[in-house]
Formats: structure tokens, sequence, C-alpha cells
């Protein structure tokens, strides 16, 4: 008969089943004829016992295996992009480079917008002493000029 594991007990050695027919069994670790340990989740294929208990307990479930990627190249050029070009880094990063399932835990807008808010208020400061070191040269020539 076939199932699905629906939970284990704090020991870990009592496991509920929930077969297909509807009906509930409970097996023991030692029961589990599989490699692994079994999980929460997982399909078997077992059987009844006349105790009416899961006996000879399969794992079925095929295993998922995901390829992945290596971005190592995409990381550092999204580093070099950031480092280099600032906010409009950032920007390409998020809007261009970062993939599809990175978006919800990395967010697109959000980051972006904070880094702009951040090259502001550092460019502020910078312009403002530029600007007073512009206006101190030109006063300074206007009052050597007034003096002379």
């Amino acid at each position: 008969m076939e199932g699905k594991i629906l939970g284990v007990d704090k020991n870990g050695s009592l496991y509920t089943i929930k077969a297909q027919n509807g009906e509930r069994y409970t097996f023991v670790k030692n029961e589990w004829r599989s490699e692994g340990t079994p999980y929460v989740g997982q399909t078997v294929d077992f059987n009844i016992s006349e105790e009416n208990k899961a006996i000879e307990v399969f794992n079925i479930t095929k295993p998922v295996f995901e390829e992945k990627k290596d971005n190592t190249p995409r990381a550092i050029i999204a580093l070099l992009l950031t480092l280099f070009f600032g906010f409009i880094g950032t920007a390409v990063t998020r809007f261009a480079i970062m993939e599809e399932d990175k978006e919800k835990e990395y967010g697109k807008l959000t980051p972006t917008l904070i880094h702009l808010v951040c090259d502001v208020l550092f460019f502020i400061p910078v312009i403002g002493w530029i600007i007073a070191i512009i206006a101190n040269i030109y006063f300074a020539i206007q009052n050597y000029k007034a003096c002379k």
C-alpha cells in the first residue's frame, strides 16, 4: 500500500503514515527498509500487519537533485559594477543580472532606492565642500580686488 509520512514523535522512533485509502498507520523506525532516515512528506510503500501497523516500509519518493550552477563570475561582475558605478551598478545588478528566484529574498527596487539615497547623502557634503571652496576663492579674489 502507498502512503505519505505525516509525522514523527519527538523521540524520532514512531512514525505516522496516511495511506491512499485515508487510513492512518504507525510504524517504528526498525521497520524502515530503505537507506537514509524517513522524513515527513515522504511517499512510502508498506504492508499492514495483523495488529494494523505499517511494516516493511520502503521509500518510493524519487530524489530530486538540482544541479547547482556556479554563479561566481556573475557575483564578481555584480560586485565590481556596484563598487565602480555605485547606485547605477546596483540598479544594473538588481534588474539585469540577478536571477528571478532570488528576487523575493534580496529584493530589487528597495535596495536600489536605498543605495541611491545613500549616494545622494554622501555627495551632498562633498558638493557643499566644493561650492564652499569655490565661493571662498571667488570672494577672496573679490576682496583682494576691493582692497587694492
